[in-house]
């Protein structure tokens, strides 16, 4: 006998200050308003039932109101939600048990969606697979006048709520029936991996990540210290190179004057001589293909020379950039015209006959932006290196000082002020796992973004995650080289193998590449720098836009791993054919209308060469590790506390207590894929899985753990 619950909640909001929206389960002052269900058994989908909680007539939760559905929770096998990890993470704050298994079908719809992107609200999936709508109508307008479903009509709550329960239903039951046909059922794996995830990263949000507030306003003063020092030099630097024109480095167009000494002179011409712009799809327009002779003369027809600037006293307003004009009869005029000569700045400019800027060169048709030319992150790291070959010292200065106050501005921004305000009173910050926003089924969080914190363990926000417990520690086990192992096993190429086999330093290999220099002669500098290089042919960069030296490492790399380039190219050759990219853990990746291009790669060729690598690493293996170290610690019922999972890592919150037990836990969940791999994919792992644990009394204080 087969029993499933389908069941939605309708919660409490909390709105900040700046009106922004909290419909978290560990915001103490949300609860769950009611709750909605239907039993399917056997195939036989019951009528809609609900439970009242906290509604206006409702003080809270109590036996009438619960007794039902906890009765229906303690007989299903199976619970089924649109975005599960929300009414999941409700059901266990409020005190609720639930069935062992659950069910995702936002997770259902994303994997049969192979890659593609679309729409995963209920609404939206319920409107493409044309099943029962919601009934959106009945609750708009309560919401826009700020009434929540704690004040709503009881009964428009239940009608608006039990219309979600049917639609999920009618969505789940169509899914079972997606997945038997012939060309799903390679898919069935990644459903139960994932709906597992989902298990794993409710106990992550559950268990919160402890924050040192003193700690983190520290790292705070010493950004901006460092943010205002560094202002403060580049505007020294812009006032020696451009005179006393006025720059504003936030402005595109002031950066291209300041870095490449240039201004547009049109804007339409040199939009359209570069073609700049957007197509149909919203897809940036290719630029135009130039040999170097054409683009330094479209440069120069486009562009012109920037001049350095003495400013001076604007006699005609007094210093004052206003002026008062008189009327054709003599009478003033009742406010102040800005000053034609200085444009209202109150001194005029004349040139000096001095190149200004920086005076760096763009190189090709792909360095243009509407502004003149690019000033991205990407970018500057390629003018560094121009800089550094002409000996330009000052350039130099000035675009690492750039480069590093991006930076600053995002830590402070997207980190510190995030995780000020995402921080509970009780010293927890609930971060958010997403499983169903990147293509590759590679997890994304929010409120604050941990998958995009700086790897490594220099950066000092990390100094902020601490123990919860008295004497406790922080500990993060991760993967040696995953991306590199997994392109090995995937593409079978002999020299990866050997290589992960005798323990060769790749990336002193890529380093002694690009610096033209011996392996020996790379120092540590050189290798870090290196990193991004050894994995980006593994995701198919082929280092197009690149400066020349770094377009021979790439040529010399596909030397080096020929059986990597030649997996490349029957990846493109099989999806010409049907489309899809398969994995070995079953899931798909569809590309439709691609075709061959005249180099004899493909179009969405780089998506075709790394979605399989960054998918089985990060989608799989690194998964399947996390529900190994959930089942682990359930088992053990560890004091301990799974916080993070970031790239391809896990990170604990360890109980002092258990130290040895928790490495010995990791070990077994990381270190011993192979035969959970065989047993879930009946792929068997060519290539060991190797992982490093460090552990110390912060998550950036680490050192590393020597066992056999």
């Amino acid at each position: 006998m087969s029993v499933v619950i389908i069941l939605d909640l309708e919660t409490t909001v909390q709105f900040g200050e700046d009106k922004s929206k909290d419909n978290s389960p560990y915001n103490p002052k949300n609860k769950i308003v009611s709750s909605h269900w239907r039993m399917l058994e056997d195939g036989v989908l019951h009528d809609a039932q609900h439970a009242i909680f906290y509604h206006d007539e409702k003080k809270g939760l109590d036996a009438d109101s619960s007794d039902a559905m906890k009765h229906d929770l303690s007989r299903a096998e199976l619970i089924v939600c649109h975005n599960a990890k929300f009414d999941v993470s409700y059901l266990l704050e409020s005190g609720f048990s639930i069935p062992e298994q659950v069910y995702c079908t936002m997770i259902g719809e994303y994997i049969l969606a192979r890659g593609q992107r679309q729409e995963l609200s209920l609404k939206a999936t319920a409107e493409r697979r044309d099943v029962t709508r919601k009934k959106s109508e009945l609750v708009d307008g309560l919401f826009k006048s700020g009434i929540g479903f704690d004040s709503m009509p009881l009964a428009t709550v239940v009608e608006y709520a039990d219309a979600d329960v049917l639609s999920t239903a009618e969505i789940y039951i169509a899914q079972q029936k997606d997945l038997l046909k012939d060309s799903n059922k390679g898919l069935l794996p990644t459903y139960t991996l994932m709906n597992e995830m989902l298990l794993f990263l409710v106990e992550l949000e559950r268990n919160g990540i402890a924050i040192d507030r003193d700690t983190l306003g520290d790292v705070k003063k010493q950004f901006e210290e460092e943010k205002a020092q560094i202002e403060k030099d580049l505007d020294a630097i812009v006032g020696d190179v451009m005179g006393d024109t006025p720059i504003n480095l936030n402005s595109g167009v002031d950066m291209t004057a300041v870095v490449y000494s240039r201004r547009v002179n049109d804007r339409n011409y040199h939009k359209n001589a570069f073609n700049i712009g957007l197509n149909a799809r919203g897809k940036p327009l290719p630029p135009p293909r130039m040999n170097a002779s054409q683009f330094a003369n479209t440069v120069r027809k486009s562009t012109r020379r920037v001049m350095k600037t003495v400013a001076h006293h604007c006699e005609p307003c007094g210093g004052n950039g206003r002026f008062q004009k008189r009327k054709v009869d003599g009478d003033l005029y009742k406010n102040l015209s800005k000053c034609p000569l200085c444009d209202g700045r109150g001194f005029a400019l004349t040139e000096t006959g001095q190149v200004a800027g920086l005076k760096l060169i763009p190189t090709q048709a792909s360095d243009a932006s509407i502004n003149g030319f690019k000033t991205d992150k990407v970018t500057i790291g390629k003018l560094i290196a121009q800089a550094y070959a002409k000996d330009n010292l000052k350039a130099v200065e000035f675009l690492t000082k750039t480069s590093r106050l991006n930076a600053l501005s995002t830590y402070l921004d997207s980190f510190i002020k995030n995780i000020q305000k995402a921080t509970r009173a009780d010293g927890l910050l609930h971060a958010q796992f997403n499983q169903c926003i990147t293509r590759t089924g590679r997890l994304s969080s929010s409120n604050p973004n941990f998958q995009n914190i700086p790897k490594g363990h220099k950066f000092p926000v990390r100094k902020a995650v601490h123990s919860r417990f008295e004497g406790g520690t922080i500990m993060e086990a991760d993967f040696s080289g995953l991306e590199f192992r997994v392109a090995g096993e995937l593409s079978r190429d002999p020299q990866i193998i050997e290589d992960i086999q005798t323990g060769k330093d790749v990336h002193k290999q890529t380093a002694s590449i690009i610096n033209q220099c011996p392996v020996e002669d790379v120092d540590k500098t050189m290798r870090q720098n290196a990193k991004p290089y050894t994995f980006a042919p593994l995701y198919g960069g082929m280092g197009a836009n690149e400066p020349p030296h770094i377009q021979a490492y790439f040529k010399e790399y596909f030397n080096i791993y020929k059986g990597l380039a030649v997996w490349h190219r029957k990846l493109m050759d099989g999806v010409l054919k049907d489309g899809l990219v398969t994995i070995p853990s079953g899931r798909e990746f569809y590309f439709p209308n691609v075709r061959r291009l005249g180099n004899g790669r493909v179009t969405n060729a780089t998506a075709i060469v790394n979605y399989p690598c960054q998918s089985f690493a990060t989608a799989d293996l690194v998964v399947i590790s996390c529900v190994r170290a959930f089942k682990r610690f359930n088992q053990e019922k560890f004091k301990s506390r799974l916080i993070l999972t970031v790239h391809d890592s896990i990170v604990v919150d360890v109980h002092p207590d258990e130290d040895a037990r928790v490495i010995e836990a990791l070990r077994w969940a990381m270190g011993g894929l192979a035969e959970e791999v065989l047993e879930r994919y009946g792929y068997e792992l060519l290539l060991p899985l190797d992982i490093e644990i460090t552990q110390g009394a912060n998550w950036m204080d680490q050192v590393e753990i020597e066992f056999d």
